[in-house]
């Protein structure tokens, strides 16, 4: 149990590197940046240079020798964002103006439907090709069973009557792809009926606008123009540092980027999706298919299939096929190249693809399959941003920012687990997952709901902070606010260190044991590529609203399942079921592991049904397992036992996170919903238990710890061991109260205000309140922003001061410090507002001060803040003071 008498004597690893945006500033500004850092209790930072207005150049590296020196003398450590502006692949434009072949790479699709019987047909091609460098794929000419749909049985190769016809009045008509050449056209005898002719060309134009000339990512040259451009100088620079004051890099948000967003970027679902190509694709496409129903086919004479959907569900087998390909490829060429790269240069790579709405199985924002696009990483790696997780906001899509809004349910119930299931089954990654956190929700966000954000992680598995951002720029700066620091007007930095010294506490407590989880989750990607399926998040939501924890697996990791007394392992993780969503094809692998699992007296739930075939195509095996609506799933799993906990009344909102290490096991609570919640779980293993409180960095002894008592924003920690008890220095006794012998209510108190205007430095003239209301209510103040300072007083007798004294704060948003007679009494920044307030009362006249801070976001109504609820402001339900 060293590690936690360590983390109990203040001896805890640092879990946090904030973003450090650099502009260029001076160098005492950004000396004064990182010394705010610094006092959050922060020992390490990630350089990101996206608005820097020398990046590459001498300014650049002028400012990072300045980073590099005092976070060495500081002892911190930097990791650096890895290109000039987000998403990493643009590699300071370098690819674009002297690569140009080396640009991603489209295979595009041109329809055309056409009846017959028509001899001597013929087609014109020109508006096929986007630009002068475009490459005519193929021309294939299929029978259209339906709309975009084909036989492909009937597919005729027109390719090699493709002409190209001169053009000798150009003045006269529109301008042809190749003046030279002219435009081209097909000729060919039309059969009778309804056909469908597919134009497929070869494009480095077609993807989103805002990656266009970004490096192709399947391809290894291009990935090494970013290595060459942007790693290798900071490394000639910096060579010394790299394994000791330099950590690493950090790549922001890659993806193939063929389209712009998540939504329509599912395979076979949007025949007008680009699709990521190289020249050689088609080649390593036709060898994939080995294995498959469509081995041996014509490659060219399939491709349509990509876009277009078969009679007979061939397209199917092919989507699913290159889908795993280019997958595979972005995995190898691009994520495998870098870490290959920063191997060898004694530094690690971290970061995260984007995972909007579902992206982690798609194409477009997606790198094509979430588990695969870090398998390289030394840390699997999420963002949160733009208030993608907001609490209660969890049944389905909201309106937000984001068109056409934000799937709730995916980013509370998918996303942490899938960056942590990735960290514990990869084992380069030794359980580590970082999150990028806190970024443009707006300056009304509050470390309230950080903390919020924060708990969500923890209690996930996640255990590496990226928070977004501290930013050196003149203030107010409208880049994607909260900043934390922010020139000293966030009222919210003289607290922000306790969240920071909360989120390490609770990293370091819950890393580096075994995740103790009871069902795995089949990761729905090659489902979602073969046909009908069900999201991940179906079940997942299910299974978290009845307190059975997950973990999500894709497919490819079955391959490494061990099966012994009815449970099954997974690269270290056991688990007691398996828990299938719907899916009309799974890769036989699946299948065949599923069966053996059963015969073997496992548990596997198939939601909603059987497969109906393989993603390979071919007979589907003898399935004996059962299936179980979505309605009914996690009903049926308590019932079989499979459940770790439970819990006395339902508990939707209730979230726990097990781990075990050293005979010690580790049991973190959240309540996540907007209710109080009160029950006791049943389940955990036997042993001397305690509470842990991370704020206070404390472990206490209570009667019944897993009794919980949990209002919203509030969490629990609770540690049981199986061996001997923790010695008495490391605990404290519980303070059992019984109901108070009086409770005094504080009436008309005094306020001040400390303007945001001003950086917070000083409080002006005091009012006084009739009552206890909020500021945002009064005269003149509906936009104010800071600090508020109450000033009270009571009297007591010296029985009275002699008390148990118990100072309550009611109807408090955010952080709140509770100062008596010039005795500090402690700071709380969520919900219990509670302080302990006994050994400061005395006899006579006690004054009484109260702090709480605010958000800017009813002071600057910036654009983001809109999406937050603007809560009020201030101490809204009064102050009473208990004596026990």
């Amino acid at each position: 149990m060293e590690y936690l008498f360590d983390i109990l004597q203040g001896k805890c690893k640092n879990h946090i590197a904030p973003f450090l945006w650099i502009h260029g500033e001076d160098e005492a500004v950004i000396s004064q940046e990182i010394l705010r850092i610094y006092e959050c209790g922060i020992r390490a930072l990630c350089v990101e240079a996206r608005p820097h207005n020398d990046f590459n150049g001498p300014g650049w590296f002028r400012d990072l020798g300045i980073i590099q020196s005092i976070c060495k003398e500081l002892g911190m450590k930097i990791w650096i964002l890895d290109d000039s502006h987000f998403p990493t692949g643009y590699a300071n434009g370098e690819v674009a103006k002297n690569y140009p072949q080396l640009c991603k790479k489209y295979l595009c699709s041109k329809l055309l439907d056409f009846c017959g019987p028509m001899k001597d047909a013929g087609a014109i091609l020109k508006y096929a090709l986007r630009d002068e460098t475009d490459e005519i794929i193929g021309v294939l000419l299929s029978r259209k069973t339906s709309f975009e749909t084909i036989d492909p049985a009937t597919t005729i190769d027109l390719t090699d009557k493709i002409k190209w016809i001169p053009d000798g009045s150009m003045e006269n008509q529109e301008k042809t792809i190749d003046k030279k050449y002219g435009y081209p056209v097909v000729n060919f005898d039309l059969p009778e009926g309804e056909w469908t002719l597919t134009v497929l060309t070869a494009s480095y134009k077609g993807g989103e606008k805002k990656t266009e000339g970004y490096l192709n990512p399947i391809d290894p040259a291009a990935t090494q123009i970013l290595l060459d451009t942007v790693y290798q100088p900071i490394y000639d620079h910096f060579c010394e540092e790299f394994g000791n004051t330099i950590l690493g890099f950090f790549s922001d948000e890659p993806r193939f980027g063929n389209l712009h967003g998540a939504e329509n970027a599912s395979i076979g679902r949007n025949v007008d999706m680009n699709l990521p190509w190289r020249d050689d694709l088609a080649g390593i496409l036709s060898e994939k298919l080995r294995g498959t129903t469509l081995e041996g086919r014509d490659i060219r004479k399939l491709l349509p299939m990509l876009f277009l959907q078969s009679a007979r569900g061939e397209a199917h087998v092919l989507q699913y096929v290159y889908m795993d390909l280019v997958s595979q490829m972005y995995s190898e060429n691009f994520d495998g190249v870098i870490a290959a790269w920063c191997e060898a240069h004694h530094c690690q790579h971290i970061g995260h693809t984007i995972e909007d709405n579902n992206a982690m199985a798609r194409l477009g924002y997606g790198a094509g399959h979430f588990f695969r696009s870090m398998a390289h990483q030394d840390m699997a790696g999420i963002d949160v941003v733009i208030q993608q997780l907001t609490p209660g906001m969890d049944q389905g899509m909201f309106k937000g920012m984001h068109r056409p809004g934000w799937d709730g349910e995916f980013f509370h119930y998918v996303l942490a687990k899938a960056g942590s299931s990735l960290a514990e089954m990869n084992p380069k990654m030794q359980g580590r997952c970082m999150c990028e956190l806190f970024g443009a929700y707006g300056w009304a966000e509050g470390n309230r709901l950080c903390k919020w954000l924060a708990d969500h992680m923890l209690v996930r598995g996640v255990n590496y902070f990226v928070p977004h951002a501290f930013d050196p720029a003149p203030f107010p700066d409208r880049d994607c606010p909260p900043h934390f620091f922010a020139q000293g007007h966030n009222p919210q930095y003289r607290e922000f260190g306790i969240l920071m010294d909360y989120m390490n506490h609770m990293a370091e407590l819950l890393s580096g044991g075994r995740h103790v989880v009871p069902a795995a989750l089949l990761f729905h990607a090659e489902a979602e590529w073969s046909g009908d399926y069900m999201l991940t998040q179906k079940p997942a939501a299910e299974l978290a609203r009845h307190c059975i924890d997950y973990s999500i697996i894709p497919a490819e990791f079955i391959s490494d399942c061990e099966m012994q007394d009815g449970k099954f392992m997974i690269r270290g993780q056991e688990f007691r079921a398996l828990v299938i969503p719907y899916a009309e094809a799974l890769p036989s692998k699946v299948l065949h592991m599923a069966e053996q699992y059963i015969q073997n007296g496992g548990k596997v739930y198939f939601v909603d049904g059987f497969p109906q075939r393989a993603c390979e195509g071919g007979r589907l095996p003898e399935m004996s397992g059962e299936t179980v609506s979505l309605q009914e799933l996690a009903e049926k799993m308590v019932s079989d036992g499979i459940a770790e906990l439970t819990t006395e009344k339902p508990a939707p909102y209730l979230r726990y996170y097990h781990t075990c290490k050293e005979r010690t096991h580790i049991y973190f609570f959240t309540n996540e919903g907007l209710n109080e919640f009160s029950a006791r779980v049943n389940g955990a293993v036997k042993g001397n238990a305690y509470v842990y409180d991370a704020f206070s960095n404390s472990l206490t002894e209570e009667a019944d710890p897993f009794a919980l008592k949990l209002q919203p924003y509030m969490s629990k920690c609770v540690i049981v061991t199986e061996a001997d008890e923790i010695p008495q220095p490391y605990v404290k006794k519980a303070v059992t109260r019984g109901k108070a012998k009086e409770e005094i209510a504080l009436e008309h108190p005094e306020i001040r205000l400390a303007d945001a205007g001003e950086r917070c430095d000083s409080y002006g003239e005091p009012m006084e309140l009739a009552q206890f209301q909020p500021i945002n209510t009064l005269n003149g103040l509906e936009a104010f922003a800071g600090r508020v300072c109450y000033q009270m007083s009571v009297r007591l007798t010296e029985e009275q001061a002699a008390s148990e004294g118990v100072l309550s704060l009611y109807g408090v948003q955010e952080g709140a410090a509770v100062t008596v007679n010039d005795m500090e009494c402690g700071k709380r920044i969520c919900a219990p507002y509670v302080f302990d307030v006994g050994n400061a009362l005395k006899p006579g006249e006690n004054q009484i001060v109260v702090e709480v801070n605010t958000t800017l976001g009813r002071r600057y109504k910036d654009f983001l803040s809109q999406y937050l609820p603007m809560e009020p402001i201030g101490i809204t339900g009064g102050i009473s003071l208990k004596l026990y």
